[in-house]
């Protein structure tokens, strides 16, 4: 059984209204269907506005799709009960493009960190204590970094805070939502290390939705390409990515610069 399936899936928002005019409504996702197995990871390419963002929110049980369903370890995340709904959110975690924004500037790293331990956890203060230590450590950070604000912190050190936090609950999916889109370059490439790393390590699944090939490639299992709510392509084999005929997987082919600028043609 898969980790996550996603069936049929259909959503669609109501468009700006307008007077004396029908109300219309915008589909953002059309009958998506996907999964993801147990220690893979899918990345979701497209363009923006092309609906990768709105499939994380249903995958995550923030939005509801119209039609379709989304089964999460079997269940099906908008057909149980809120016991359930709870458990399953515990092996469900997130990832944000902004780091600075995922979090509360008013709560230091420890706290951060900590927040879904208090809420799923009965640990006893050293246990917490030692907890979040540990977590620090397995992100790259200092134990004295605990102490430190998100102000405090570099964009690539707090992703790393959020990473911890993600991670904390041991979960089985992650969703990374262009969780590394907003970093330079160096930082992008440490930080697909460490989710590589914890990857191997905890056995973890990954939806990383991004629009940077070079990323998705480097860090996936399978490729999907979404265009105007449709997924047109997927390539359970990454390595068949590059030879596909499909248009879309060729604009965004078309689209990676050169390495170095000479050899650009732009």
């Amino acid at each position: 059984m898969s980790l996550l399936q996603v069936k049929n899936v259909t959503h669609s928002y109501a468009a700006p209204h307008q007077f004396f005019k029908e109300k219309k409504r915008a589909t953002v996702l059309s009958n998506v269907t996907l999964s993801i197995e147990h220690g893979k990871c899918l990345s979701l390419l497209g363009t923006s506005g092309a609906g990768k963002s709105t499939l994380g929110k249903v995958i995550l049980g923030l939005e509801k799709p119209q039609k379709g369903q989304v089964f999460f370890q079997g269940v099906d995340v908008y057909n149980t009960d809120s016991s359930t709904r709870r458990r399953l959110r515990r092996d469900l975690q997130v990832v944000f493009q902004d780091c600075y924004s995922a979090v509360n500037p008013q709560m230091n790293a420890e706290q951060i960190i900590g927040e879904p331990l208090q809420n799923y956890e009965t640990l006893s203060l050293k246990e917490h204590k030692r907890t979040i230590g540990e977590l620090l450590e397995t992100v790259g950070l200092k134990l004295d970094d605990r102490h430190k604000y998100p102000h405090q912190f570099s964009g690539g050190q707090l992703q790393r805070v959020n990473i911890a936090r993600a991670i904390a609950l041991k979960p089985k999916l992650i969703v990374l939502d262009e969780a590394v889109s907003s970093l330079d370059m160096v930082n992008q490439t440490k930080i697909l290390q460490l989710l590589s790393d914890l990857k191997s390590a905890f056995g973890l699944s990954y939806l990383f939705i991004t629009h940077d090939i070079k990323a998705a490639y480097s860090i996936s299992d399978v490729l999907a390409v979404m265009e105007k709510g449709e997924v047109v392509e997927l390539c359970e084999d990454k390595s068949q990515f590059f030879q596909s005929p499909h248009p879309s997987v060729r604009s965004l082919v078309s689209s990676i610069l050169s390495e170095h600028p000479r050899n650009r043609s732009v």
